[in-house]
């Protein structure tokens, strides 16, 4: 018959006393009880751990045996205790965010953010701007970070981190073989873009960098409906045949066009990120924000 840690523990509590009372203390039970206690375990054993005189309580040989596995075992059973409470704690509290596709650099500072957070258990998913609100309006996913600022009603916003702005160019492309060019220039050239109902905080950004504030109208705009992936491989197919230039963010635009070339801005150009949540949903989520928040807004790649 297995051993009750319980009766385990009440030995080993006596072992360092060698007093009922102060070992009953320590164990916060009546004196009466550890004696059962004990007896039970000393039944359990077939052999007395214990002699008790009115004077003194001493180990037996038997019980100084025991002792050292005793505690082991009580270790061993702490153990268990602890990895079961924390994963229960981290079943108790996921942490669920979306994040606009394009944007594969923000997925990076989520998991750095997991990663120094072992109790939380992460889940990203990529998913379109109108998607991701959607989903954080009912409670599907705790945050959601995209382009902005859209408003949404009933969750909290906070500027989240700025990424470098590339642009994406097809390898015979007049412009290819400069290091970096001015804003200005690109004007000249079609540019693609997801349409405006697929990601709307991205093309209304994009609109406004390049229109310099003049509007849609200043530009040439090649709009694209991806269908439901999420994938730019349109827009690739018509920068890498040198109808358009597109633009991006370095991870999004190298995942998925290794062999076109990316180009900085000169000045540097930065693409805002936000992040919307809903307030007062977990601790969990509040500790992320607090994460997010504090991160420096610019991060050069």
């Amino acid at each position: 018959m297995a051993i009750d840690p319980r009766l385990l523990r009440s030995f080993a509590i006596l072992a360092e006393e060698l007093h009922f009372g102060r070992a009953a203390e320590r164990l916060n039970i009546a004196q009466p009880g550890l004696s059962q206690q004990i007896r039970r375990l000393e039944r359990q054993v077939g052999s007395r751990l214990f002699t008790r005189d009115s004077r003194a309580v001493e180990l037996t040989d038997v019980g100084r045996a025991m002792l050292e596995p005793a505690r082991a075992a009580i270790r061993a059973v702490e153990q268990a205790e602890r990895a079961a409470q924390e994963a229960a704690r981290i079943a108790r509290h996921p942490l669920r965010v979306g994040v606009a596709f394009e944007l594969e650099d923000i997925v990076a500072a989520v998991g750095s953010y997991a990663a120094k957070h072992s109790e939380v258990q992460l889940w990203v998913a990529r998913m379109y701007e109108s998607q991701g609100h959607a989903m954080l309006t009912g409670g599907l996913i705790d945050a959601f970070v995209g382009l902005g600022p859209t408003e949404d009603s009933g969750v909290s916003r906070i500027r989240a981190i700025d990424v470098p702005l590339f642009a994406l160019l097809g390898l015979k492309h007049p412009l290819a073989a400069r290091s970096s060019v001015p804003l200005d220039v690109y004007r000249q050239s079609p540019i693609a873009i997801f349409a405006r109902d697929h990601a709307p905080g991205q093309f209304d950004h994009y609109v406004d960098v390049f229109s310099q504030g003049e509007g849609r109208q200043a530009l040439s705009l090649r709009e694209f409906r991806p269908s439901g992936t999420g994938s730019s491989s349109e827009i690739i197919d018509e920068v890498a045949a040198g109808h358009a230039v597109g633009f991006g963010c370095p991870a999004s635009l190298a995942l998925r066009a290794h062999h076109l070339r990316l180009l900085p801005f000169d000045p540097p150009l930065f693409l805002p990120t936000y992040m919307w949540w809903q307030p007062e949903r977990s601790v969990v989520v509040d500790t992320f924000v607090e994460d997010m928040a504090a991160r420096p807004k610019a991060v050069l790649l």
